[in-house]
């Protein structure tokens, strides 16, 4: 009886030595997650925000996306639409002027000696063909202001997302695509423009079968020729210097006003991560 009750004390002693271990490891790791939990929590609404942020991000990009390739196809509407309203005008103004152009014709016809008469004869048909090439030129210019607008306003976009100021870039850029229109505009105008020799204005006071006619005729179709290339070259360095001008001006200004926004360039993801801790 008495071994069954010392038994008994030394299981019972046993039996507290033994649990003791474990009550101690269960306390050390009750410590061990009461002293990790806080962290493991911040790191798990850190990750949940990082991820709605990014989500946003990409929502955005995507917006901006569709915007671009929407904007890029109209743009490629339009140029199309000014190509063919400016072959229109040119035809229309050549309609207009055919008389005339027969009339000129039939006056360098007069011309005795032949080699003149071919030269004048390319001459009179030189004007519109260089009014044509530069009003060409400036379309195309402006055509690729056009993209570099495109691009400029990508980038805006881009930084917009990034949390960054753009609303004076944004109006920079807008400006320049006021002034790209206006000057399209002035381009159109232009290349509806002719110069056509006026054969009235050519006078001669004797029979131009004799050589002082010959003489009063060439000098009549030399000042014509040069009334004509100073008007020619007059409205495309206005052009050229006028419209033109405030396009190319206007697209450096917005570019100065877009390169001031701080890193306006970065779309490093891990940005991200920065701007919410």
């Amino acid at each position: 009886m008495n071994k069954l009750k010392v038994i008994g004390v030394i299981s019972g002693v046993a039996a507290v030595l033994l649990s003791a271990p474990a009550a101690f490891a269960l306390e050390d790791a009750d410590a061990g997650v009461t002293s990790v939990r806080p962290s493991a929590v911040r790191s798990v609404a850190t990750t949940t925000r990082n991820v709605k942020v990014e989500t946003v991000r990409e929502e955005a990009k995507a917006r901006m996306e569709a915007q671009r390739e929407e904007t890029k196809n109209k743009m490629e509407a339009q140029r199309e639409e000014v190509k063919a309203k400016i072959e229109a005008k040119r035809e229309e103004a050549k309609a207009k002027m055919e008389t005339q152009r027969e009339k000129a014709k039939q006056r360098i016809s007069d011309i005795r000696d032949k080699a003149k008469q071919q030269l004048a004869d390319k001459l009179a048909d030189q004007f519109d063909r260089l009014n044509k090439k530069w009003t060409d030129h400036f379309t195309e210019r402006l055509g690729h202001l056009g993209d570099i607008l495109l691009k400029m306003q990508e980038r805006s976009d881009i930084a917009a997302t990034n949390g960054k100021d753009t609303a004076a870039a944004n109006a920079a850029i807008e400006s320049a695509r006021t002034a790209i229109a206006a000057a399209q505009t002035a381009v159109t105008a232009q290349a509806a423009k002719t110069y056509v020799l006026n054969a009235a204005a050519v006078t001669t006071t004797v029979a131009t079968t004799t050589d002082i006619g010959q003489e009063n005729l060439m000098k009549g179709l030399r000042t014509q020729f040069q009334s004509l290339h100073k008007a020619l070259f007059n409205d495309l360095k206005a052009l050229r210097d006028g419209a033109m001008k405030k396009a190319d001006t206007a697209i450096r200004d917005a570019l100065k006003t877009l390169g001031k926004i701080p890193d306006v360039d970065d779309d490093d993801d891990d940005s991200t991560d920065d701007s919410v801790q």
